[in-house]
């Protein structure tokens, strides 16, 4: 459900909003805006294209110089066609002549829309997102959401990477990065734009949902590394984190929280390998984050830095398996549009 807000939000933590002015149809717009059908082609799955879309693939990756663009461009071509005619070798008639391959399916041959991996209309599913990012704005500003988004796809797209290459074969992950990685400088243009789609598209609406949260997490630890006020740990998870797993409009939990015990996971990881045995004393991982946690936090972040604690969250919270998404898994933007009035749902 497409939704307008006429006053910040209140923070989590119960901190004023922060008064912020920023245009928000602007900001969806620029977002949201479409960057020509070349676009809209790459964002299908091989099963969605016709014959027609991938040969004015083919056309723009014929213009290319060498380099990865038109090596991506390739795979995507290569994609198309395996799915449709097998990977065996050519058939030859009785003469010994190749034949023409035949389609092992039958092959589109009218454009259709593209679709997220968990199966939305993706022009729907990213002016969701956009408006996710433009919640966020609203505390923090147009420029640091969209920074947030863009480091956070940049994790994403770095941990989907190694996914792969670690992948066993025949796991059906495809080559190469999803994108090339974007420099944070909180400028929603055509690289912002195309990421945003193509991890959609590739991944599933809540992998992006989950990767603005990281994104806003790093943020914040680059923050506390200045200088961590009291529960200052704990209430950045909480306002990256705390909305993918239980209702805003509720009471915060006064005890145990997945991101708390995601948290202790993580700098209980990075304390051992950072620090060592004798120089870290691991922490009972029980998701109350109280000041132990916040202390033995400060200390394995000024080892390790924000990213890579961040990567570490990431992996201990389940956001780097790539598994394709089950339908019905728990997306916020699903829960709006299944639940009228209501923003979030239960897990």
């Amino acid at each position: 459900m497409t939704h307008k807000r006429t006053a910040p939000r209140a923070r989590r933590d119960g901190a004023p909003a922060a008064s912020v002015r920023f245009d928000r149809a602007g900001l969806i717009d620029r977002l949201t805006r479409s960057d020509g059908g070349l676009v809209e082609i790459l964002a299908k799955t091989p099963r969605d294209l016709t014959e027609d879309e991938v040969r004015q693939v083919a056309a723009h990756r014929l213009a290319l110089p060498a380099g990865t663009e038109k090596e991506a461009l390739d795979r995507f071509e290569r994609a198309f066609y395996d799915d449709a005619y097998g990977t065996g070798p050519a058939e030859a008639d009785a003469t010994g002549r190749l034949m023409a391959p035949l389609p092992r399916r039958p092959l589109a041959t009218v454009p259709v829309p593209a679709r997220t991996a968990d199966g939305m209309d993706l022009a729907r599913a990213v002016g969701r997102l956009a408006e996710r990012v433009a919640d966020v704005a609203e505390t923090s500003g147009s420029r640091d959401a969209v920074r947030f988004l863009q480091r956070g796809l940049t994790i994403l797209n770095q941990a989907h990477t190694g996914a792969r290459e670690t992948a066993p074969e025949g796991r059906g992950l495809p080559d190469g990065p999803l994108f090339r990685d974007l420099v944070d400088d909180g400028d929603p243009g055509p690289k912002t734009r195309g990421a945003l789609r193509t991890a959609a598209a590739r991944l599933g609406t809540a992998k992006v949902e989950e990767a603005l949260a990281l994104g806003r997490f790093e943020a914040a630890l680059g923050e506390l590394a200045g200088g961590a006020p009291a529960g200052g740990a704990r209430d950045a998870a909480a306002r990256a984190f705390a909305e993918l797993f239980r209702d805003p409009e509720g009471d915060a939990p006064p005890g145990a929280t997945e991101e708390g015990e995601s948290l202790q996971m993580s700098v209980n990881d990075l304390g051992r390998s950072l620090l060592g045995p004798r120089g870290f004393t691991a922490l009972r991982e029980d998701g109350i984050v109280g000041p132990k946690t916040e202390a033995a936090l400060m200390r394995v972040l000024r080892a390790a830095g924000p990213r890579r604690l961040t990567e570490a969250m990431g992996r201990n919270l389940g956001f780097f398996l790539f598994d394709p998404p089950e339908p019905g898994r728990r997306s916020l933007l699903r829960t709006a549009a299944a639940t009228p009035g209501k923003n979030f749902g239960g897990i």
